[in-house]
């Protein structure tokens, strides 16, 4: 009988440049763009300075582009019912006026710790994080965002943000 040794995360300490709020970030937007990858769908990113429009970037349909913002944390648990995000009043301000969906999602890590955030493995990788959404710009969201933990972001979620915006584009009856 083989005993597995204990799995030992390498020392990267010498070559980390990101803060680990940084690196949650690049995870976030990372995470995002693998889904939506899946989809066959592209994905543009806003530069760092040009967020003005208090979005991360844009889901590329033919049509025309869903904004996305996309926030990542480990201070919530991926099972249970929601999770509550503290907004910005500018980020309110410019959701409001954009005439196609923008979207919140919210990516969240199993653990804060980051070399666990990913695990390598002889048949794949896992990630252990899940990412679950809401449309914040025709909704009244007040200083606090609720996401619903049943709308998981997944590739098939694509179809519905599709269809969301071809409507921007379809008279109303």
């Amino acid at each position: 009988m083989t005993v597995p040794l204990p799995r030992v995360e390498p020392d990267l300490s010498s070559v980390v440049t990101l803060s680990q709020n940084g690196a949650k970030g690049r995870y976030g937007v990372s995470y995002v763009r693998s889904i939506v990858s899946q989809a066959g769908v592209g994905f543009t990113e806003t530069p760092p300075d040009e967020d003005v429009l208090a979005v991360d970037g844009t889901v590329d349909f033919a049509v025309a582009s869903a904004r996305v913002q996309i926030k990542c944390t480990a201070g919530f648990s991926i099972a249970g019912k929601s999770a509550t995000w503290q907004s910005e009043l500018h980020w309110r301000e410019q959701w409001s006026q954009s005439l196609l969906p923008v979207y919140f999602v919210l990516v969240i890590l199993d653990v804060d710790d980051r070399p666990q955030w990913i695990n390598h493995h002889e048949s794949g990788t896992d990630h252990r994080a899940a990412a679950f959404w809401v449309r914040v710009n025709q909704t009244e969201t007040g200083d606090k965002i609720r996401i619903p933990k049943a709308q998981r972001l997944t590739a098939d979620v694509l179809r519905l943000w599709h269809q969301e915006v071809e409507a921007c584009f379809t008279p109303a009856a």
